[in-house]
């Protein structure tokens, strides 16, 4: 049997990447995460899924493959599908965005996950102040240069830019021809070089097939390509001109963000103050020597939340959140220098400015992709309106994580693969609008459906 790829998610739509890759008697799985619209019409933040019934409800709406030999004993305990020993030989990971890795939790953890030094430690620091989707798995790393082998397969991880540090494409090897798996990139971000030097070694190994995300490929791709140098100086001037306190929220594990919010921090004469959990992410990236990261209490400050009225002692926090008791900053500290900070402050802990009790005349820069669902206006006019109630004034900042249409389109043309699977969009089919795609054949992939790999 020809080595084949099936897609089980990411298949005309944002996110949920599952990708089976099948040689001989090896199968892997790229990436096993949750779409951006994965079960919408029958889930909300008010109906879930219910744990207690594993992969069930998931399985009930065609949200998890069926897949025989994937799943752990506790997802498959209330499902017609009965557990056996693994079948699947090993889980590789792009990067750590949800939409990758939000479904491994169902998985045997028999399973190892193969994974970017920078993903490891990313995963640690929510192990720590949380949960983890690679809880119980072993875990085996790799950084640019390496090459690790899966029964014939052999895979060559290739960074890329990308929203979140430690995200990589893959060049695999199989009995079939090399192919190549782009994974989420962009060519605008402080590492673009990244991208390019995957795109190069693409190009050489001359790839029957080629796996591409087009998240912005659409008839009306309207985002600009704003840079995150762009963003560093509209942040910077924004911060500069307001006299109250400045607050924004934007993605928590996106360390480019995280880095130009310090900055303008920094040329604004400000203090940035992060989350508790930010901090102690901070903390373990620290460890990565190709990384740059403020230091907490040296560069930052953490806000510490009040969580009950009254004194405060150490058993009313998380073991993880104690060593930042002592030297954390708290709503009264930020209230009593509001024109001294730059806070990082997530919405869903927009109701601290009741504490805080910001002075009217403040700006909050919404430094996070706009809204593109209903839940997502929903929780834009939520923001909108807490930020209307204490009277500041709303800027929108934001560089984008993913490569604009006509970049993908030139990612494209340029490997050359003999055949193109788009993933990762809402409109694959306009991948035949691409100059030049006459030289790669476009595969349209059906979800459940196999692709047979052969250099013929």
């Amino acid at each position: 049997m020809l080595p084949r790829l099936t897609c089980y998610g990411g298949v005309g739509e944002i996110g949920g990447n599952k990708f089976l890759l099948e040689d001989k008697d090896t199968k892997v799985l790229l990436d096993f995460g949750t779409g951006f619209a994965d079960g919408s019409e029958y889930f909300d933040s008010f109906i879930a899924p219910r744990q207690v019934n594993g992969a069930g409800d998931l399985f009930e709406f065609g949200l998890l493959p069926e897949i025989s030999g994937l799943y752990s004993e506790k997802a498959l305990q209330n499902t017609a599908m009965k557990y056996g020993e693994p079948e699947v030989d090993a889980i590789v990971l792009t990067h750590y965005h949800w939409d990758h890795t939000g479904r491994i939790g169902y998985i045997d953890p028999k399973i190892p996950v193969y994974c970017g030094e920078t993903t490891s430690l990313i995963d640690d620091a929510y192990a720590e102040s949380g949960s983890s989707p690679l809880d119980g798995h072993v875990v085996k790393k790799f950084r640019t240069g390496d090459r690790f082998s899966l029964g014939p397969m052999e895979f060559v991880p290739v960074h890329v830019d990308h929203s979140i540090p430690g995200a990589y494409g893959f060049l695999i090897h199989t009995s079939g021809g090399p192919i190549a798996y782009t994974g989420d990139f962009r060519f605008h971000g402080p590492a673009g070089s990244m991208t390019e030097d995957f795109i190069q070694m693409a190009t050489r190994e001359r790839p029957i097939l080629l796996v591409t995300e087009g998240t912005r490929v659409s008839p009306d791709d309207i985002k600009g390509n704003l840079s995150e140098k762009a963003v560093l100086e509209e942040a910077s001037r924004v911060v500069k001109g307001t006299n109250g306190l400045v607050f924004s929220t934007f993605r928590g594990n996106d360390v480019d963000r995280i880095n130009t919010f310090y900055e303008a921090a920094v040329r604004s004469g400000r203090r940035m103050v992060v989350s508790m959990k930010m901090a102690v992410l901070l903390e373990r990236l620290k460890a990565d020597r190709k990384l740059r990261v403020p230091r907490v209490g040296k560069d930052v400050d953490v806000y510490v939340r009040r969580k009950k009225t009254g004194k405060l002692d150490d058993s009313d926090y998380y073991p993880w959140e104690r060593p930042y008791l002592d030297r954390g900053v708290s709503a009264v500290d930020i209230g009593q220098k509001q024109d001294q900070v730059l806070l990082h402050l997530e919405a869903w802990n927009f109701p601290e400015l009741i504490d805080i009790k910001p002075e009217r005349g403040g700006t909050y820069i919404h430094a996070a992709t706009e809204a593109f669902n209903e839940e997502g206006e929903r929780e834009e006019i939520v923001i909108k309106n807490w930020i209307a109630h204490v009277g500041f004034r709303y800027a929108q900042l934001h560089a984008s994580g993913h490569a604009a249409m006509k970049e993908v389109g030139n990612l494209v043309v340029g490997i050359g693969a003999k055949r193109v699977v788009p993933v990762h969009t809402e409109y694959p089919g306009l991948f035949k609008s691409f100059a030049g795609l006459g030289r790669s054949a476009l595969k349209l992939p059906v979800s459940g459906e196999p692709i047979a790999l052969s250099a013929a």
